[in-house]
């Protein structure tokens, strides 16, 4: 499975929340990455995000989207949050938001309240 953010949600992604504008990281996930994900894990694969041709990558947008993705799946060992997700580009000068994306996963799990 794969969502390439430029087509199918937008080139230039906006800031956080739905109130802040159109092409949020709130929007973003709420109706593109959960029900992709939610699929992927069910069918046992991989969710590929591309963000080749994406026009900036504000970094409220990424922390709603893939932070968030962590605190809405908080009932998830972590090993499968990340082993579901697969982040790309071809276009390097993109790895800076690609190691954002990692950094606020981990600071999501950091603060999510322990499985029992």
């Amino acid at each position: 499975m794969k969502i390439v953010v430029a087509k199918d949600f937008s080139a230039t992604p906006g800031g956080r929340f739905r109130t802040h504008g159109p092409f949020s990281g709130e929007e973003f996930r709420q109706d593109l990455l959960l029900p992709r994900f939610d699929e992927a894990r069910q069918k046992g694969e991989k969710l590929e995000i591309d963000f080749d041709n994406v026009v900036g990558l504000p970094s409220s947008f990424l922390e709603e989207a893939f932070g968030g993705l962590v605190r809405d799946r908080s009932q998830l060992p972590m090993d499968q949050l990340t082993s579901t997700l697969s982040l790309v580009t071809s276009d390097r000068s993109l790895d800076p938001y690609l190691e954002l994306v990692a950094r606020y996963i981990k600071e999501a799990a950091k603060r999510r309240t322990p499985l029992r």
